[in-house]
């Protein structure tokens, strides 16, 4: 899969609407013939970033996150970007697990051979990429997935 391909969404910032956004990646990467393991891989981490971007980002109701998949020669990058500044901060090992959020990104940082965030004029971009290659990749996504994700 050589060609690049990019898909660009937008959603109201609603619970309700991180499932849609999860639905919309995982038919964006059939139609673009991305493998089972690693599409189960990215519509997970897009349903994550989805999640924080409604629940941690204080995006209020009537604003929106906007969601962009791409298709490049190793990766699927998941993007999501929200109008709040505050970047997102991983659970730290022996941090209490309890808490409020984070849990999910331990998630993600596991399931993307890498990720991070990018500060923009209004907000911010949380960004991951996950291996075309995800079955070969070391992960074994249905043991993150049990581990249990915000």
């Amino acid at each position: 899969m050589a060609e690049s391909k990019t898909d660009r969404s937008r959603y109201p910032s609603h619970p309700a609407q991180v499932r849609s956004a999860r639905h919309h990646a995982e038919q964006v990467l059939r139609d673009w013939g991305v493998g089972d393991s690693t599409m189960d891989a990215a519509v997970y981490v897009a349903g994550e970033l989805a999640s924080n971007a409604v629940r941690h980002a204080r995006t209020s109701q009537g604003r929106e996150f906007g969601m962009t998949l791409r298709l490049l020669e190793s990766i699927v990058r998941v993007e999501v970007r929200d109008p709040d500044p505050t970047l997102p901060a991983a659970v730290a090992p022996g941090e209490d697990l309890e808490a409020d959020g984070g849990r999910g990104l331990l998630i993600v940082e596991r399931l993307a051979s890498s990720w991070g965030s990018a500060p923009e004029v209004l907000g911010k971009t949380i960004w991951a990429d996950v291996p075309l290659a995800f079955a070969d990749a070391g992960a074994d996504y249905s043991a993150l997935c049990a581990e249990g994700a915000s």
